[in-house]
């Protein structure tokens, strides 16, 4: 984006000045629009997204799964997850992998989350490989699936699509390859309701219409497989909202998952209507919490506070709300990840790291459903980080 000192010159250095009025005009006209725009796209200040309101004014009835018993599928409320460490690039079954499943038992966690790099499984076009996708790839995912079944946990499976070592498409949304793998999947999965099947790692530089056509599409798609699997869809701005949603996917055994919603972090000023910095219970009723209050199945599909990353400050009192908020709201959970100063205090997986370096500790006690430290509610205002001032207001 080009700043106030590289902006370009006007092009017509000649032309006669032009009306104030009617730039004045001009300029209220534009303010409105973007008004309107926000408006559409977040809906008032502390009211509920169009679709919660129209989901409060009928009796909808919603499945976890697409089959007449929801018995060996997970609650989404009940939730516990880690996404284990240092898969995206290389997906092997390796003594990292191994320690980071054996400590799900410590951390009293009921599923895993792995990113799968899906270019990689089946190639950007979705027909890189003569056998449809990468058998020896394919066969690393099977182990670790399989080891983790074993454990009795849930395996949270996701289509990962960022820029990662040796794959720099960068998908925003799905794309042919996104079909291609689920195809694969659902060919090993798709009848395990222990499997879950998260469609889209983090959508991006779209909105609403384009991410309804391209999810519908995607879950049509999966269906019509074979798949029986609990789907996860993520919501807009690198999955971290759902303000705004027109109406929901269409189908039974779907998810409403969430990543980060409102963390500081550089891009969060991207976000329509979001305020840098400005964190508590409104941001979070606008990204999920007015759809879960109405009965809609929703998990934090990603979460982590640590310096270096996304990060509250005064993050015990700030983490132990949110975690509160989840449990009040009934949304379960999936935590990023077993690594040390992010989660865990050191190499050993069933370390916790504390506060103020990361919210390992507090997670910790949220998955035993041990107490928490937490305050009253309140807006919280996040220090200057990343270059960004935050906006006026109590300190």
């Amino acid at each position: 984006m080009a700043t106030e000192d590289s902006s370009p010159a006007p092009r017509h250095r000649h032309r006669a000045p032009r009306n104030p009025y009617n730039g004045t005009v001009a300029a209220a006209v534009v303010l409105l629009v973007l008004m309107a725009a926000t408006h559409w796209v977040m809906g008032r200040p502390g009211a509920p997204p169009p679709v919660a309101a129209s989901i409060a004014s009928s009796k909808v009835i919603f499945r976890p799964c697409p089959v007449r018993s929801c018995a060996d599928y997970p609650v989404p409320s009940q939730v516990r997850g880690i996404t284990i460490a240092a898969l995206q690039n290389y997906l092997y079954l390796t003594r990292s992998v191994k320690a980071q499943i054996h400590a799900t038992h410590s951390w009293n966690v009921n599923a895993i989350r792995l990113q799968i790099v899906q270019d990689r499984l089946v190639g950007a076009s979705g027909h890189r490989y003569s056998h449809g996708y990468s058998l020896g790839y394919m066969k690393n995912i099977q182990q670790i699936v399989a080891y983790a079944l074993r454990r009795h946990l849930n395996v949270v499976l996701n289509a990962q699509t960022e820029v990662s070592l040796g794959f720099s498409a960068n998908e925003n949304l799905p794309t042919v390859a996104t079909r291609a793998f689920w195809q694969v999947m659902t060919r090993y999965y798709g009848d395990n309701p222990h499997v879950v099947f998260d469609l889209f790692n983090e959508p991006r530089y779209c909105n609403w219409a384009m991410w309804t056509r391209s999810m519908q599409s995607l879950v049509d798609y999966v269906r019509r497989r074979g798949s029986l699997n609990q789907l996860w869809v993520e919501g807009l701005w690198w999955g971290s909202t759902f303000a705004g949603l027109p109406h929901l996917l269409s189908g039974q055994g779907i998810v409403y998952s969430f990543h980060h919603p409102g963390a500081p972090w550089p891009w969060q000023g991207w976000v329509p209507g979001y305020q840098p910095g400005v964190m508590g219970p409104p941001l979070w009723n606008v990204a999920f919490g007015d759809l879960a209050a109405v009965g809609v199945p929703m998990v934090n599909g990603e979460f982590v506070n640590y310096i270096g990353g996304y990060y509250w400050p005064r993050s015990t009192q700030m983490v132990s709300q949110y975690l509160h908020y989840l449990a009040v709201h009934h949304v379960g959970m999936v935590a990023w990840s077993l690594q040390p100063g992010i989660m865990t205090a050191n190499n050993k997986p069933s370390s916790a790291v504390s506060e103020p370096q990361g919210a390992g500790r507090l997670v910790w006690r949220y998955f035993h459903q041990r107490a928490l430290p937490a305050g009253p509610y309140r807006v919280e205002i996040v220090q200057q980080r990343f270059g960004r001032t935050p906006p006026s207001g109590p300190p």
